[in-house]
């Protein structure tokens, strides 16, 4: 039985004696106001329910959403959410002149009926993180490949059974990201990629970590032969750092934001050529990389470049 209950079988029993003895009585005898019992006798309706503590919140607020709010809540909801999801409806709130918080939004919104029904919570940290956040840009960036699904090929791509490949590469400082598409998976087009990736960086980049592959490194296929990507990394002056064999999650944000490329990309687009693929791509690019982030404090990656570039 819950405190509630418990409450309202006590209030019950206060009734029976009031209306036994008098009100007066009983409130003297249980130690609560009179107003109390008689209040309680007029709801008594012969079960313990009917005395039951009820909600004490209010019917209204003064800083409740206006119905304009309501309104543009439910217009962006609509333009946003299939696709983007929460934060992608709260940009767009945003453009639109919204001026109140993201947990704002999504309490008036669930209110409204908006969004489904709540998910379970992830269950909290048993410990901190692993590695802590850095705080210079270029002090790390994570590389990692993500092959184009095949739903996505079209016309003569899938036709001649061809195959295309993302390569990403993503500032674990700011987030700032660099991705670009080729139709083979070889260390040369790494080197290609990371050749790219200092011209359009605006910063040194000192150490860049991937994982064990071919297309990264010959460390578990030859003594003697040297990757092209570690030939080029060690011209540059830039250290390597590997990842131990299957532990994927050591390149957590790169693969955090390859799963993003799959819910907000790959899954609404489709390709003909490399050239679509890539120009596709690139407009992805500007999207994500302006894209405002819960774990960057409601920024964009562009905008904590811009004030990491500017400290």
């Amino acid at each position: 039985m819950n405190i509630i209950a418990q409450e309202a079988k006590k209030r019950q029993a206060v009734v029976k004696l009031a209306n036994r003895k008098g009100k007066s009585y009983a409130s003297r005898k249980y130690g609560v106001s009179l107003s109390s019992v008689k209040r309680w006798c007029k709801r008594y309706d012969g079960t313990w329910q009917s005395l039951a503590e009820k909600s004490h919140r209010p019917h209204s607020h003064p800083k409740r959403h206006t119905a304009s709010e309501e309104q543009l809540i439910l217009k962006c909801f609509q333009e946003k959410f299939l696709r983007y999801g929460w934060d992608g409806v709260y940009d767009e709130a945003i453009k639109k002149g919204y001026t109140r918080s993201f947990s704002g939004m999504v309490y008036a919104a669930k209110r409204m009926g908006l969004g489904g029904r709540a998910t379970d919570k992830k269950p909290p940290r048993k410990h901190d993180r692993r590695y802590p956040e850095l705080l210079v840009p270029g002090k790390k960036v994570q590389i990692d490949v993500k092959e184009v699904p095949y739903h996505c090929l079209r016309g003569a791509l899938k036709r001649d059974g061809k195959h295309l490949y993302q390569w990403t590469a993503i500032d674990e400082c700011t987030r700032i990201r660099f991705i670009y598409g080729f139709e083979e998976h070889t260390p040369e087009n790494t080197v290609k990629f990371f050749k790219m990736l200092q011209k359009v960086f605006p910063f040194k980049i000192q150490t860049i970590q991937t994982d064990n592959g071919t297309e990264f490194t010959y460390k578990y296929i030859s003594d003697t032969e040297e990757c092209p990507f570690d030939k080029a990394l060690k011209e540059a002056g830039i250290e390597h750092k590997l990842i131990p064999p299957r532990t994927p999650w050591h390149n957590g944000k790169v693969e955090r934001s390859h799963r993003n490329d799959q819910r907000y990309f790959y899954d609404w687009e489709h390709f003909r050529s490399l050239e679509e693929f890539n120009d596709k791509l690139h407009k992805h690019l500007l999207w994500s990389n302006r894209k405002s982030m819960r774990t960057l404090g409601r920024k964009s990656p562009v905008q904590l470049l811009k004030e990491k570039l500017k400290a």
